[in-house]
């Protein structure tokens, strides 16, 4: 630690004045254990053959019990005793600190890495201590080469200074966010451009055209990261890679790097973490359906209604996002019922467009059918197939002639794409289709459901009941 002290003051000119917000955010209504707040930190970082030795500081940590989430890879975990306080929180297991009046916590670990030293070009990714329901608002990283390899560091957050010593190589970065990632390569790069939002890293030097489009560049929200122009594919979270600096590509970085980080996507499809992200920054990012997916609702919503979704996808900052959960958000928001991203939730390029549903319960022969959904589409209400069918006691089914429905006495095809229907052998020419498919599911159109499978639908305010017409019994 006085080897660190001496160094720290030696260097203390790169620290500049730093602006750092504290603060706690506090839930009554949380258990303890769910409690979330903000902290800031100070890592010391110290690269010695076969190891990284790390340091790393706490401040304004909040007084109820926290757990800590150690990095997979660490060893020798021990507290970092400055006084006689520096260790009354930490417990003797070192998995939390107890509830307490400290604010600071100290503790050293180290991370093994290969005997024959850092490989250039590897990350070395997830290595730092977490604090469970805690976010970092600032951070700085010390890193201190005792090999004296050489090279650059990267960490993501902005390089505030660096130094050759007769003893190490010195680097520091401060910034906002949290940093779980070290990178490290042999051959330097020059910063070919930088602000608060980005550095950009290559051996060659970037067009005054994009200098110019880059200083008028920025994402509301969004931490600092390091890009390198590299053919490299693995990025880290705050740590970059692309072939080609233009701002398009910058951007879609950027973006899908931080959105990938804060919100646990759960889907079929990679258009999902990116619809997000565009609608979050209001930017056309990514795949023709993402693209389409969010110029249909986009397009449906009034100005404040937008204000509103945007504001709700914010809240669900590290909480699962599937489908079916923004279809819940985009329903709230509209104050319509819909299921368009789960209808879009498949591999196939063609959109199934925004429908709002019957919020009434749907009744099959007086029992209530969950699996039975009403919607509207252009002026017609439609009835998902399968579980209605089913319930009346027909099988369906798909060939390459189209749609079957069948039951023991009564059976029909549905070309689809023809203006006729079969049943029992014989043809039945048709206006309008009795059947449409959104998504990866058909639907039956009411009027047709009545007239051809022969039931009577009955409405009230709460409920729609379905059931055998009244002249087959």
């Amino acid at each position: 630690m006085k080897f660190a002290a001496s160094l720290f003051s030696i260097l203390l000119f790169l620290n500049g004045i730093m602006l750092t917000f504290q603060y706690h955010v506090f839930s009554d209504q949380l258990s303890e254990e769910d409690k979330v707040f903000n902290y800031d930190q100070e890592i010391e970082v110290i690269y010695r053959k076969g190891k990284l030795i790390v340091n790393h500081h706490f401040t304004d940590l909040p007084q109820d019990n926290v757990k800590l989430i150690w990095p997979t890879k660490s060893k020798k975990k021990a507290c970092l005793l400055d006084d006689v306080k520096s260790c009354e929180r930490l417990n003797e297991q070192l998995t939390q600190l107890k509830a307490g009046d400290e604010e600071k916590q100290s503790i050293s670990y180290e991370i093994p890495i290969s005997k024959k030293g850092l490989t250039s070009g590897e990350i070395l990714r997830n290595i730092f201590l977490t604090l469970q329901n805690g976010t970092p608002v600032h951070t700085k990283v010390h890193i201190s080469d005792e090999t004296k390899s050489g090279g650059q560091w990267f960490t993501g957050l902005q390089l505030v200074g660096q130094k050759t010593l007769d003893l190490v190589d010195y680097s520091m970065y401060s910034g906002y966010g949290a940093v779980t990632d070290l990178y490290w390569q042999k051959q330097k790069l020059k910063t070919v451009f930088e602000n608060e939002q980005v550095t950009l890293y290559s051996d060659k030097a970037i067009s005054k055209d994009l200098k110019t489009e880059l200083n008028d560049f920025s994402l509301d929200g969004f931490n600092h990261v390091a890009i390198m122009q590299s053919s490299k594919k693995n990025s880290a979270t705050r740590i970059l890679f692309t072939p080609v600096f233009n701002v398009g590509s910058i951007e879609k970085k950027i973006v899908m790097s931080q959105i990938g980080q804060q919100y646990d996507f759960v889907s079929n499809n990679n258009w999902l973490p990116i619809a997000v992200a565009s609608f979050i920054t209001g930017k056309e990012i990514g795949s023709d359906k993402a693209h389409e997916i969010t110029q249909i609702v986009n397009k449906y919503m009034t100005n404040e209604q937008s204000k509103v979704w945007k504001k709700s996808l914010i809240a669900q900052k590290g909480e699962v996002i599937s489908p079916k959960v923004l279809d819940k958000l985009l329903s709230k928001t509209l104050d319509l019922q819909t299921s368009f991203f789960e209808m879009n939730d498949n591999d196939r390029t063609e959109i199934a467009p925004l429908l709002f549903e019957d919020a009434r319960h749907v009744y099959l022969k007086d029992n209530e059918d969950e699996d039975t959904q009403v919607i509207f589409k252009d002026g017609r209400i439609f009835y998902k197939a399968v579980p209605v069918l089913n319930g009346l006691g027909y099988e369906v089914s798909t060939g390459k002639n189209g749609l079957y429905i069948e039951s023991d006495t009564r059976n029909f095809r549905f070309p689809m794409s023809e203006s006729f229907y079969v049943y029992n052998q014989k043809r039945y020419n048709i206006i309008s289709q009795p059947f449409e498919k959104f998504g990866d599911d058909y639907y039956v159109e009411e009027a047709w459901l009545v007239r051809l499978f022969l039931v009577d639908v009955e409405k009230s305010d709460d409920k729609i009941n379905i059931a055998p017409s009244a002249i087959l019994n």
